[in-house]
């Protein structure tokens, strides 16, 4: 199960997550929410009737419940919910928010809480609207750090909390959007910013992406190009030699239904770059596995096959030489198939 929502996990949501799994409620508070209601307990090992300076974490409401390895308590320091939910607190304090979602996966080794910022929970960009997030996320299990991240993801299983925990993981310093991660040490002090500089933050990763899309926007595209660039998106990988032996008939399908989405995808006018980038980011998102397995479609969408086809094809719509070459290495591939 790609959500690893298990026996003792819950997601409470203020809407219905892809898993189905999520407890629906209007009404989701700091201090009313399924973090709330548990919490972890350290328990100390002994070694021949002696303390040692090992520890297990246990559950508050399940005892029975050991939460990953054991761990030495000279050098990892867990976090708490009470402990997470107040630093959450400290950080949006003074700031109108919702919380959309919280919970807990892999039987309780990971948990996390995603927020709006009302006002700031979305954004327009090449006249479509887009939705961010404020996401926090910690590790029980040794699994993660603690962490934050502004992101257009919503945190709701355990694949998004990979997602965002990625991003994090793998942020380049000059990143503009909000990262911060903190090893669970001794030494550590578990204080995030203060919301002024979250909300600078978010509305920097926010106002980056939608200049993107904006200027993309407003560089036409016509469906004959954008035929070669999907052609030659799909077909990238296709060494020079080999281009005078086109597409296969499933890199073909793809192409077309590409082209399909550039004209009638949702908030799409076959007019723009920017509509070609939403054609990919659609296909990619929704339809790039066979067989209609959500959770395959899911993992690939969000980081393996489809999330690179997807991050490789926004960056190179930003550039306009490389999506010359491409769209002329899509020509050479279109002709080539259509002679075999």
């Amino acid at each position: 199960m790609a959500h690893r929502i298990l026996k003792y996990d819950m997601q409470e949501g203020t809407t219905q997550a892809w898993h189905g799994l999520t407890q629906v409620r209007e009404n989701i508070t700091l201090d009313d929410n399924w973090l709330r209601r548990w919490d972890i307990q350290p328990v100390t090992l002994q070694k021949k009737g002696q303390d040692t300076r090992w520890r297990i974490l246990e559950c508050s409401d399940v005892p029975e419940l050991e939460i990953g390895l054991a761990y030495n308590s000279e050098t990892f320091r867990p976090i708490t919910n009470v402990e997470f939910l107040g630093l959450i607190r400290d950080s949006v304090a003074g700031t109108e928010h919702r919380i959309v979602p919280v919970g807990s996966v892999r039987n309780r080794g990971r948990v996390f809480c995603t927020l709006e910022l009302m006002g700031k929970e979305k954004f327009q960009a090449a006249g479509r609207e887009f939705n961010a997030y404020l996401n926090f996320g910690n590790g029980h299990d040794k699994s993660s750090v603690l962490w934050t991240n502004t992101s257009n993801t919503c945190t709701v299983c355990d694949n998004t909390f990979s997602m965002n925990l990625f991003a994090v993981e793998n942020a380049q310093s000059d990143n503009p959007g909000l990262v911060i991660r903190q090893r669970h040490t001794n030494q550590a002090i578990f204080r995030f910013p203060m919301i002024a500089s979250l909300i600078d933050k978010a509305v920097g990763v926010q106002a980056e992406f939608a200049q993107a899309m904006n200027i993309m926007a407003g560089q036409p595209l016509k469906a004959e190009a954008a035929r070669q660039l999907f052609a030659g998106h799909v077909g990238r990988d296709i060494a020079p030699a080999l281009v005078d032996k086109g597409l296969s008939s499933r890199g073909m399908e793809k192409v077309d239904r590409l082209s399909e989405l550039f004209v009638c995808g949702r908030g799409n006018h076959g007019e723009n770059i920017a509509d070609a980038v939403m054609a990919v980011t659609d296909f990619y998102t929704h339809e790039s596995v066979r067989g209609g397995d959500k959770n395959r479609q899911f993992t690939s969408s969000e980081y393996e096959a489809g999330a690179i086809a997807k991050r490789e094809f926004f960056t190179m719509a930003q550039d306009q030489v490389k999506m010359e070459d491409m769209i002329n290495q899509g020509a050479a591939l279109l002709a080539a198939t259509t002679k075999k």
